[in-house]
């Protein structure tokens, strides 16, 4: 599995702390965090009974708290991190 590189990783840190994406963990307090290297895609699914494959995603990474696990999603697009195509897509 391809990591996420240290230049995209401070762009998340980056992005996350100029929109105030800065409080500690909900569940323990903590203040340390670290970035997962890879990717969460989250299908839409238009029906809670079944898993349909295909259609739309939301393509995340995700933070985790360093004391509890805790995990937090944020959208690649809201970091311009999709490409222009796929941003146009989602």
């Amino acid at each position: 599995m391809k990591k996420l590189s240290e230049e995209t990783k401070q762009h998340i840190i980056d992005e996350l702390e100029k929109r105030k994406a800065v409080l500690p963990c909900p569940r323990c307090g903590n203040k340390n965090f670290s970035i997962l290297d890879g990717y969460f895609v989250q299908t839409i699914q238009d029906d809670y009974k079944g898993i349909t494959l295909g259609g739309q995603v939301v393509p995340s990474i995700a933070v985790a708290c360093t004391r509890c696990g805790f995990l937090s999603q944020h959208a690649l697009g809201v970091f311009g991190l999709l490409d222009k195509e796929e941003a146009n897509d989602e």
